[in-house]
Formats: structure tokens, sequence, C-alpha cells
């Protein structure tokens, strides 16, 4: 009995073939003339559930740009964070059957949801990264990827974006518009599964999704156009190459800059910098930048900062998140990084206490420990990505790793 019970628990109805129709309806115009995007359909012509669709991330619209490409439900797997937003909330557990997985666990419940779908002829449809691309380039792969889907065995469709990135970039709340594009890139069938190992299938799922904006447009030239390309760039650049100073650059425009040197760079049509005052150390991409700032922050000795912050933002708010409730607010005020610690609002996360830590949305930090799940609500042009490298960073040097993972 108690056997059956949690079954019925974990039970989950595949999505609706009809919704996904309506949603097709209405997304397909949309999506062109908000964002030029457009499903290149040819590559998806006779796939059919029971299937798992894998995907780079690029948008916060991705699992509509991707869903309209098949003509079924795809129940996406999707951060617990979704669940507590009331009236919302609800509507799209009842019409999407979205699976909810917390990042700060292995969360045995979400897997057991997604064979549920698969054993029901439905489709699970992940972004293997978990993350939206903050630089340019997919984030970092999923663990245990290649193995989940081998046990599954049903075809594994992988479907690669491109354009996303400079169409409408994490950081900036108004879009682009260019040139955005999906397609299916490869379906793996359950025969080719059966010879392959689980390190074999993550390899191909890492080689298949992988996607670098800059590479691609490097070639392509496709303009992007709007009159604030560097908005908010702010959230996610922290680092000046110029006077190496940290929380002194701000944007306006396509225009990006530091206050206290004043280097000045602009974002051109193509996503590229362009140097305009005082840029001389400064890259031709993002992504190159953000692998400049990551040097600096890993060269940096820690010890210095026991007693004293390396960094420190104010108008910040802690709650305690708590899967489909809202959250609980703890406190507002300041947060602090220190050399071994996160000091947020009089709350103190030791470093080695953080399980795992991540940002949704533009700049709200998210943090997950033994004790629970933590929102950090950041100012408007508040960074959270510095705070997440150096919690990153400092684990792994508590853990002899030499090039392990920054949240990205």
């Amino acid at each position: 009995m108690k056997n059956d019970l949690k079954k019925k628990q974990y039970k989950i109805k595949p999505a609706s073939s009809n919704f996904f129709a309506i949603l097709r309806i209405f997304f397909i115009p949309v999506l062109w003339i908000k964002y030029r995007f457009k499903f290149e359909y040819e590559t998806s012509k006779g796939i059919k559930c029971p299937c798992v669709i894998l995907a780079n991330h690029q948008t916060s619209f991705d699992q509509f740009a991707v869903g309209i490409g098949f003509k079924f439900g795809i129940n996406y797997i999707a951060s617990d964070s979704i669940f507590r937003h009331g009236l919302q909330s609800w509507l799209m557990k009842i019409l999407a059957h979205p699976i909810p997985f917390s990042k700060g666990s292995t969360d045995a419940s979400a897997i057991i949801k997604m064979f549920d779908v698969i054993k029901q002829g439905g489709c699970v449809g992940m972004f293997v990264s978990g993350n939206r691309s903050f630089f340019g380039d997919e984030c970092t792969l999923k663990p245990g990827i290649g193995k989940l889907v081998k046990k599954m065995g049903v075809p594994v469709i992988l479907v690669k974006m491109r354009g996303g990135f400079n169409t409408k970039p994490r950081w900036k709340s108004k879009p682009n518009k260019g040139d955005m594009r999906a397609e299916v890139s490869r379906v793996i069938p359950p025969e080719e599964l059966k010879t392959l190992s689980a390190d074999q299938l993550d390899e191909i799922i890492m080689s298949g999704l992988y996607f670098n904006e800059f590479e691609w447009n490097a070639s392509e030239q496709i303009e992007f156009r709007g009159k604030h390309k560097a908005e908010f760039l702010e959230r996610v650049l922290f680092y000046c190459p110029e006077c190496k100073s940290i929380e002194c650059l701000s944007s306006k425009g396509n225009e990006f800059f530091c206050k206290s040197c004043g280097m000045r760079v602009k974002i051109n049509a193509a996503g590229f910098f362009e140097k305009v005052n005082n840029a001389a150390n400064c890259p031709d991409t993002i992504l190159e930048w953000s692998k400049i700032q990551l040097e600096y922050i890993k060269n940096i000795n820690f010890d210095f900062y026991i007693d004293k912050p390396l960094l420190s933002d104010k108008d910040i708010r802690l709650s305690n998140a708590i899967r489909s409730k809202k959250d609980l607010l703890l406190g507002k005020g300041v947060m602090e990084m220190y050399g071994n610690k996160i000091r947020i609002c009089g709350h103190d996360f030791p470093v080695e206490k953080i399980k795992d830590i991540s940002i949704q949305s533009y700049n709200r930090l998210m943090i997950y420990t033994d004790d629970g799940e933590y929102t950090v609500d950041m100012a408007k042009c508040g960074n959270a990505v510095k705070y997440m490298i150096c919690a990153y960073h400092l684990k792994n040097i508590s853990q002899n790793i030499e090039n392990g993972h920054y949240g990205y």
C-alpha cells in the first residue's frame, strides 16, 4: 500500500498536445514579430513521442521557441522556483505539467516523474546546462545526462538554438531584432543508444548542443538592431581590464564604461565591442571579457578578506524559498563577500555549507544549503555573477580542484 501511494505521489501526466497546438498558433507569429525567431520545421518532420528533447539555452522564452517545432506536448524540467507564483504557477501546472527540479540537490522525485512521462508515451524536454547563457556560449553540461537518457531508451532529439544571445541577452530587458533560429541538429535512435556508453553520450550531447554566438556571427555578420544593446551589462561584467577595479562599470544605450578610469566601449550591430576611449586592454567580446574577470578572481588572495569584505552591495532582500509557496522575507540590507563566507542582511552563509549557488532571471541569487533554499534579490543594476564566481572558486580551492565549475 505504501509503495502504491508513493507512485501516485510522483505520477505526472504527459503535457497536452492540444494545449501545445494552441500555444503554437499564438507563439509562432509573436516570436517572429518580437524576436525574428523561426524554427526550421523540416528538421523536426516525422519525430514522434515518446522521446527526450535536449536543447541549449539562450533566452527566457526558449521553452516556447523549442515547443513550436513539434506537434506534441512537452513536459519541461523546470526550476522549482517557478512554482511559487500563485495563480500563474497553478495554471502552468494544470496545462503544461512541468516537472519541478531543485538545483540544490539530486532530485529523485524529478527523475521518477521523467520516467513516468516516458512510460505514458510522452516527451520530456530539458535544457541540459540548466542555465541560460551568461556570456554567449553554452553553460556547462549537467553531469549524468548521458546515463539518464540511456536508461530511458527512447529517441534523443538534440535542438540547437542560435542568435538568441544577441537577440535577448540575459542581462537586458529590451530585445534586439536580428535573426534567431532553432533546428534539430541530431536524432539519436534507441538502437544507437544501446551501443554507446554514458560517457560517450555525454560527449555527443555536449558537442551536439555547444554553441558559441561570437564564433558563429564572426562569419555570419548578422545585424542585431537595437538602441540599448549594452543595457545593464554591468549585471554580468564587473571587472575593468584597464584600471583593474571592480564594481565601477556602468552602461547607457549601446555603450559600456568604467566610472573610475574612463574606459569606454560600445556594442556594434554584430554584437562585438568597438573601442571608444581608453580601452586598449578591452577584448572584442563579452565572452573573452568574462574569462579575464574570472582569472582576476582566481588570482585574489582571499585570506586577506576574512575580516573585511572583498565585495559589497546595498539594497538587498534576503528571503527563505519554500517550494510551491511564496518566499518568506528574512531581511533587507547589505550583502558582503568575505574570504570564507557571504554575509547577507546580517545572516552568514559559510562557503563550505553552500551546496549550490545559481542565478535566476537578471540578478536574483539562489543559495542552497542543508538548512534550506534562499533567494537574494539585488538592486536593479546589481551584479550577482561576482558572488557566484567567488563562492564556487572558494569551494574549488577547499576541494583542491584546479579548473572547477563556476556556476556557468
